[in-house]
């Protein structure tokens, strides 16, 4: 029996990303568009590059241009997902959709709404959240969720949003390590530099060492290159371990510090009022779930 899985499955998302990487005949317009990171997009155009056998784009240095394939396939793409958006458009409009798709780096969602998460669930009235997490949101489309947890409300300035907790970034340690280097609680410039654990902010702009240092007005040892953890949890475990001294946000080091498990240390600093927001897309008629949602968000606020 002739099979009948449309040679399409699975490529969708990457479908979406060449509609748009052909009409700006630029990767770097599309993530800006998509709300995407330029190597998500090319990883898109790549998967299908090798689900089709062929380039879809003649590369020139940093110039890209569509093939006629890619041309085709665009036109295609945009002609289907605009009857898509449309009958979209006028089911929702007549429905009341009982589900919020959330979106957030792990390290927020493991450290600040995991703890609260059921007191969140119990106040939707049976609606459903859903969380979609990741080390880094420039890979997910926040332009396809309801909400999303950032740091930057830039990139999507019609979105309103709300601002969840006051920066404030400090030195955290275990109290195993303070006990074998007692030294640093007078100077936290004695630590040789390989006991400082760094976190890969990526393109945040988030705070790093060197940035503490220079807000906190003292000088900075000479950082090797060491290497950097990728999901704020893991960072956290291998300071609950004694690995070494990291940076603690507010907000997201609160229940740790509560339990014991880490201490603070140094002076506080921040480079903005905010570190996060919640940023979500604006009500409709069908935003029941979603208005409750940032109506729970408003309340547990670390401000």
């Amino acid at each position: 029996m002739e099979s009948s899985k449309r040679p399409t499955t699975g490529s969708l998302n990457s479908l979406l990303v060449l509609e748009v990487a052909v009409r700006h005949a630029s990767l770097s317009r599309a993530a800006e568009e998509l709300g995407l990171s330029q190597p998500a997009v090319s990883r898109h155009i790549a998967t299908l590059e090798g689900r089709l056998g062929q380039a879809l784009f003649r590369r020139n240095n940093n110039q890209i241009t569509p093939t006629q394939s890619a041309v085709r396939m665009a036109e295609a793409i945009r002609l289907g997902y605009g009857h898509v958006d449309q009958v979209w458009k006028e089911v929702a409009a007549h429905s009341e959709r009982a589900e919020v798709i959330l979106a957030c780096t792990y390290g927020f969602a493991d450290q600040w709404l995991m703890p609260k998460f059921t007191d969140l669930r119990d106040s939707l009235d049976g609606a459903r959240v859903r969380v979609v997490t990741t080390d880094q949101l420039g890979d997910i489309d926040l332009s396809r969720v309801d909400a999303a947890v950032v740091w930057d409300t830039a990139r999507f300035p019609n979105r309103p949003f709300i601002p969840l907790i006051k920066s404030e970034i400090f030195p955290i340690c275990s109290p195993s390590f303070l006990q074998a280097y007692p030294e640093v609680e007078a100077d936290i410039r004695s630590l040789p530099p390989e006991l400082f654990l760094h976190f890969d902010v990526g393109g945040s702009g988030f705070m790093t060492w060197p940035k503490w240092f220079a807000l906190a007005k003292l000088k900075p040892p000479q950082f090797a290159s060491s290497a950097e953890f990728d999901a704020y949890p893991f960072l956290l475990q291998s300071v609950q371990r004694g690995d070494g001294i990291a940076l603690g946000w507010h907000g997201l080091v609160d229940e740790a510090l509560s339990r014991g498990e880490i201490l603070r240390l140094g002076p506080s600093v921040s480079d903005r009022d905010v570190s996060y927001f919640l940023q979500h897309r604006p009500f409709q008629g069908e935003s029941r779930a979603l208005k409750q949602t940032v109506t729970w968000f408003q309340n547990a606020a670390s401000m």
